[in-house]
């Protein structure tokens, strides 16, 4: 099985298997907070074409691009033969932009979660790069994937 595949889960979240890359590790020994966001990055690319998004990261005629981030590390993940999960959802539609939602999570047991995070993405025009409203078929796709919030800490 290819466990970097998109799976879904009992809620409506998609679930991407990974391995923790040597790469990935800080002299501290633990996952680099660059590394967290590149996890982030790959498990929603991965997951786009399910939600009607090509590999590009376009809807149709648009680009979707990010605007913001926002993590809140739970716990540790250190180097290990043991691959984690990464679970996406969206927790938020607007008119032209989606929050998208993420937990890291062990994937043999999602209850150990190591960390927490939503990204907002704007869909853009191509060729005017000005916001673009979603089409009720696209808001339909991410519907599909609609959770609850993560909760995350204030500052």
């Amino acid at each position: 099985m290819d466990e970097t595949a998109p799976q879904t889960t009992s809620t409506s979240r998609g679930r991407v298997v990974m391995p923790v890359r040597w790469s990935d590790v800080d002299l501290f020994g633990h996952v680099n907070n660059a590394a967290y966001l590149r996890y982030l990055d790959d498990a929603r690319f991965t997951l786009f074409p399910s939600m009607g998004v090509d590999e590009m990261g376009a809807l149709s005629a648009s680009l979707l691009v990010v605007v913001k981030h926002e993590i809140d590390y739970v716990a540790p993940l250190t180097f290990r033969p043991a691959p984690f999960a990464v679970e996406v959802w969206v927790s938020r539609i607007g008119r032209s932009s989606v929050d998208f939602a993420y937990e890291i999570v062990d994937a043999a047991d999602a209850g150990t979660v190591y960390l927490r995070a939503r990204s907002r993405m704007v869909q853009l025009d191509k060729a005017t790069h000005t916001a673009r409203a979603f089409t009720p078929e696209e808001r339909a796709l991410y519907e599909a994937y609609l959770d609850e919030a993560p909760e995350l800490r204030g500052w």
